[in-house]
């Protein structure tokens, strides 16, 4: 078997239970390199420190699957598997969808996995698990019990780790579009077209929190893709619900999901609009129209560190907008997604936007991604949704 050797004084953050292997971390490699085959890493000393997954082009060269002394092999792939089906089963969410791998979170990296009712939705982000692609969809097939498997290209983790980038169908062939159930909402999800798997399963427990704050209120949904956060707050109560996004497509979509979950009720009480929306937020705060509740679901502002400074001034512009759009006694949900951006940091951001907009809130609740996209705490990177909600109190 290869092995990666470590330089001297390089393993301290791998025994400390981070799982990534930086370039300049490699002091040299040993024997014949194949993707599809685990290297054994050691220290400078020799000792074993786990296995996993070799690709020397990109910056992280090696991800780390265990940090035993055992075979990466289809048994060791499905304990996996098993053991973070068992995981999801133990959350009892009230619905057919849901993340089921969570790379890194689930001691898988490089791995996504998602349900939709009878199909899952498979994303391979690294090399080795691209070799293996076929054989963890029949696995999850028979773990999961789910009917066809289909794989979604990443095309930033093609670009980084030499990926071959194709999307179809692994295993059987089921529908373009799935109904799935989130709660008290019905949402088709195309999984073969959709924003990343389909659908955005990682803030279903905030949609649910949020909604919980939406009886009474006419509500502001940002950013509203599909409509999952309108439906949400429209079966809570919601007065009226105006969705904002730039895609014609999000918004025919959010307009029919509110009309097949209200029926002509729904309709009369939902409008969305295709529009940029740091564009009508400054249009809204001119022309006066207020809003009782504002939810602010941006896509990452950045992906890279070296972005951080622009995302933080772009997530104080719109927090600051969505603040002055807001009646006395209204609420603020915003979100992050990019794992830059700290909860601290955050949170800093949104006390700026406040302090500009002249406007003292109080901190209601904080937020972040569903359980089933669990978070390591030795690995921050798997912690990248964060939110607030704040209250307006003057």
């Amino acid at each position: 078997m290869a092995r990666l050797i470590l330089r001297p004084q390089r393993e301290a953050r791998i025994r400390a239970g981070h799982p990534w292997l930086y370039r300049a971390d490699v002091g040299r490699f040993e024997g014949t390199w194949r993707p599809d085959e685990a290297v054994t890493v050691c220290d400078a000393a020799g000792r074993i420190l786990g296995r996993g997954f070799y690709n020397p082009r990109p910056q992280i060269v090696c991800r780390l699957l265990t940090r035993h002394d055992e075979p990466v092999d289809p048994a060791f792939f499905r304990r996996r598997l098993e053991d973070a089906w068992r995981t999801r089963q133990a959350l009892a969410y009230d619905g057919n969808a849901g993340r089921i791998v969570f790379s890194e979170g689930d001691r898988l990296p490089g791995l996504i996995l998602d349900r939709y009712a009878d199909v899952a939705v498979l994303q391979a982000l690294t090399l080795g698990i691209e070799q293996h692609a076929t054989r963890l969809a029949e696995l999850a097939a028979e773990v999961l019990g789910v009917q066809a498997i289909y794989r979604r290209a990443d095309p930033a983790a093609a670009a980084i780790e030499g990926l071959e980038g194709l999307s179809g169908w692994l295993l059987g062939r089921g529908e373009a579009e799935v109904e799935i159930r989130e709660g008290p909402c019905r949402f088709r999800v195309a999984v073969e077209t959709g924003q990343k798997t389909g659908f955005y399963l990682d803030q279903r427990e905030n949609r649910a929190a949020v909604a919980g704050h939406a009886a009474g209120r006419e509500v502001l949904d940002a950013f509203c893709y599909t409509g999952a956060f309108g439906c949400w707050a429209l079966t809570h109560g919601a007065i009226r619900v105006l969705g904002l996004d730039a895609s014609a497509e999000a918004c025919a979509r959010a307009r029919a999901h509110t009309e097949a979950n209200l029926g002509s009720g729904g309709r009369a009480r939902f409008e969305a609009v295709e529009a940029n929306a740091f564009d009508a937020l400054r249009d809204f705060e001119r022309v006066g129209r207020r809003f009782d509740l504002v939810i602010l679901d941006p896509p990452p502002f950045t992906r890279r560190k070296t972005a951080l400074d622009a995302a933080l001034r772009g997530y104080k512009e719109i927090n600051l907008r969505a603040l002055a759009c807001l009646r006395p006694g209204g609420l603020l949900a915003t979100f992050s997604c990019s794992h830059h951006v700290s909860p601290a940091l955050f949170e800093e951001v949104s006390r700026a936007a406040a302090q500009d907009a002249g406007r003292p809130v109080r901190l209601g609740a904080t937020f972040m991604q569903a359980r089933d996209h669990p978070i390591l705490v030795t690995v921050p990177e798997t912690r990248y949704l964060t939110g607030l909600l704040l209250e307006v109190i003057e």
